[in-house]
């Protein structure tokens, strides 16, 4: 049987068997760990597939992340150790039970059984439980309790570095707080109920805030209280929360069409030009066989031993290098030689240095939600952006799970698009730094290529709160002095100087066919006559 038919037959027994249990339990479809698509992964594949560590059912025994393997069932026992009434098998057996629930957090079709889902997640769970130890709080607080005090130590400085907290952060890698919630309920049970509670209710998403807080792409977040962050989906969905103002965080949806294949979106485009362009080019731009008639009849002029034809070869010369002139200037290229943008393509606001050309100035605020343009002072506001290692990698899972999860306008794929559009030289990145929009380690150069194509599949629909202020600014821009003569000059200037280029190159050859003919026939003596 090939492998196809039986993913196929695994696929038919897992819906047969559970399908009705489904139904009695009314286990809710709240997809939120999903593949990210290979339209919007193409560009950087390493940016969404973990490197070193696996988490979850997606990338289970890969073979790149096998060596974490052992690692992870290091840190297995080691909290074996601290839920000392409890083995891992006990604690996999038991979490057995939220089989369905798990299966309901996963786009993808999981072709395991409920066992072997169960221990990796289990697994997995203490892992990240214990990551989430070493980075989400102070040791100190992990002191105060008896329970957790044992992982307070520093063994975990080696273990997790930058690469393991990236990987963490991938939205193929997230493992629903749910099931942690429960591990951890289930480890405490011996504990006296307050101190459970306090352990479950208190600390844990209290670890939970400050491990995401760590890893924003923004220097504040949005507070989050304990409740709310036990509520969220996974580490990326709660991070989501702490960077975007919303009101959905349990209801996770997959909206329609959210994601365009690149291609496609190519294609599209170029139709468009086609459509709009080619009434205008069969009037501007002179036909391909232009340059080659004016090289066979300079060609034919010189070796011609006619005196008519003699005395016509300096002004042939002169009009084939008119017609030279002339498809240069009708190619789609600037002055300088370097290929014009199509329409579509061109930014969704000016870069950050021509908008302080023009009378912008910039200041900083805490959120997203709060960005704006001051049209009395001129003031754009901005939140505070901090770079570090892994910034790119968790802002590229930001832009990919609000593409896949969130049904409402996609705020933070516009404001990264609002971001591209405004870093683009070294001097954008210089002076948002200057003005504490931009913070952090990583060089100005990293700074002006991190962003770039992060939502180029992505289509941002409906009304998103940012496009009003995007447009204030725009229009500010626009209105002012340099900008509208600059804009006037391309509009009538440039769009006009192809046609009348023409109209010069037809009024010289007929001068220059009367001065030929003059020159043959003496139109002086016509003239008196």
């Amino acid at each position: 049987m090939s492998s196809s038919s039986r993913d196929m037959r695994d696929w038919f027994n897992h819906v047969h068997t559970n399908f009705n249990e489904e139904l009695e339990k009314d286990i809710p479809s709240n997809v939120c760990i999903f593949q990210v698509p290979k339209s919007l992964s193409s560009a950087k594949p390493q940016a969404y597939t973990p490197q070193l560590l696996g988490l979850g059912p997606y990338h289970h025994l890969q073979p790149q992340l096998t060596e974490m393997e052992r690692v992870k069932l290091d840190v297995a026992k080691k909290l074996h150790k601290e839920f000392n009434h409890l083995s891992v098998a006990e604690l996999a057996s038991k979490l057995s039970d939220l089989d369905l629930s798990v299966r309901a957090c996963y786009h993808k079709f999981l072709n395991m059984d409920s066992n072997m889902l169960s221990w990796i997640m289990t697994v997995d769970s203490l892992f990240l439980f214990y990551q989430v130890c070493q980075h989400g709080i102070n040791k100190s607080f992990l002191k105060s309790s008896p329970f957790l005090e044992g992982l307070a130590d520093n063994t975990g400085k080696k273990l997790a570095d930058a690469t393991i907290r990236r990987d963490v952060m991938m939205l193929e890698n997230q493992i629903p707080i749910f099931f942690v919630e429960k591990m951890l309920t289930l480890g405490c049970e011996p504990l006296q109920v307050a101190e459970q509670k306090t352990i479950v209710e208190e600390i844990l998403p209290r670890m939970l805030v400050g491990f995401c807080k760590a890893l924003s792409p923004l220097k504040e977040t949005i507070n989050c209280p304990a409740a709310k962050a036990l509520k969220c989906a996974h580490l990326l969905d709660l991070l989501y929360s702490m960077v975007v103002s919303r009101e959905d965080e349990v209801k996770i949806a997959i909206p329609a069409d959210t994601i365009k294949i690149e291609e496609h979106k190519i294609e599209v485009h170029g139709s468009l030009n086609l459509v709009i362009s080619t009434d205008v080019q069969e009037v501007l731009i002179p036909p391909q066989n232009v340059n080659h008639v004016a090289e066979s009849t300079v060609e034919l002029v010189e070796n011609s031993n006619l005196r008519i034809l003699r005395n016509m070869k300096p002004h042939v010369q002169m009009l084939k290098g008119l017609m030279d002139l002339y498809s240069k200037l009708s190619s789609p290229t600037d002055s300088l030689g370097v290929d014009e943008a199509p329409a579509e393509e061109k930014a969704l606001i000016p870069t950050a240095s021509s908008l302080a050309k023009a009378g912008v100035k910039f200041s900083k605020i805490k959120f997203i939600k709060d960005i704006s343009f001051n049209e009395k002072t001129h003031t754009f506001q901005l939140p505070t952006i901090k770079f570090v290692i892994n910034s790119e990698v968790v802002i590229r899972n930001l832009v990919a799970y609000e593409a896949m999860a969130i049904s409402g306008p996609l705020v933070f794929a516009r404001f990264v698009e609002l971001m591209e559009g405004l870093i683009n030289t070294l001097d954008d990145v210089k002076l948002l730094k200057k003005h504490g929009i931009i913070t952090g380690r990583l060089k100005d150069d990293e700074v002006t290529h991190l962003f770039n194509g992060m939502s180029d599949s992505i289509e941002v629909n409906g009304d998103c709160p940012l496009d009003e202020t995007i447009k204030k600014v725009n229009e500010f821009y626009n209105a002012a002095p340099t900008i509208k003569t600059h804009n006037m000059m391309e509009r009538y200037v440039y769009g006009a100087w192809k046609v009348l280029a023409m109209a010069a190159t037809v009024f010289l050859f007929l001068l220059m066919g009367l001065q030929t003919f003059c020159s043959a026939y003496s139109c002086s003596s016509l003239v008196n006559k």
